[in-house]
């Protein structure tokens, strides 16, 4: 498991087990977020530099600089990056020939706590405000979601084998579930189940985990 460190610059390697495996100083870049290319790559946003950086994890070495506009949430889909870009949208970028595309034109993405993740031939992707949005991979809206009631501070955004999709609710401590559809959604976990201030969430061998703003790792079963 790989986390990208703001305030120290510097990506977290950890074991499943959570012991420490490494860490790579990105100084004097801040990461926002990080997303695996394959098992010693790594691709990283970075908050205030307009730029995407190609980590080695294995020489801790940045291997390309890629130039964007205010990239935000990252994730690797079949050879292509994909992030969020304040003002723009949803942009691609093919590994290949580091070529980019905007995918989804959305300049309603104006917040830095924008996620992204990907399940299928489907994009998701999050503002911060108490909207999700689902697109295809070629750029046709297939639902939007939002309901002030259960959540508000969206921030991270995962996608479970079936198509429901998870997202942290910050405003009021929680995480929400979306149908695959879009159409309705419930509150899974609350404050009383430790959440907090949190931005990453991932799948990982039938657990739900979510990284807190403090830095520490939660793990649920879903199964």
């Amino acid at each position: 498991m790989i986390f990208a460190d703001y305030y120290d610059k510097r990506l977290v390697i950890v074991q499943c087990d959570g012991t420490l495996e490494c860490e790579i100083n990105l100084s004097p870049l801040n990461p926002f977020d990080v997303t695996c290319i394959d098992d010693k790559t790594v691709a990283v946003t970075t908050y205030a530099d307009n730029k995407i950086v190609i980590v080695d994890t294995k020489s801790k070495q940045v291997t390309k600089t890629i130039e964007t506009g205010k990239c935000r949430g990252i994730t690797h889909r079949q050879g292509q990056l994909l992030y969020c870009e304040i003002g723009k949208g949803i942009v691609g970028i093919q590994l290949s020939n580091y070529k980019l595309c905007t995918l989804v034109k959305d300049n309603t993405i104006r917040n830095d706590y924008s996620y992204i993740t990907t399940a299928g031939e489907n994009i998701f992707y999050t503002d911060y405000g108490s909207t999700v949005k689902c697109y295809s991979v070629k750029g046709d809206k297939l639902w939007e979601y939002k309901n002030e009631s259960i959540m508000n501070g969206v921030t991270g955004i995962a996608v479970d084998e079936h198509g429901i999709v998870s997202v942290i609710s910050n405003s009021n401590r929680s995480i929400v579930l979306i149908s695959s559809d879009g159409k309705i959604s419930r509150t899974l976990l609350t404050a009383k189940d430790r959440i907090t201030t949190s931005y990453g969430m991932y799948f990982h061998i039938n657990k739900l985990c979510v990284v807190s703003y403090s830095g520490h790792l939660l793990k649920f079963d879903i199964a």
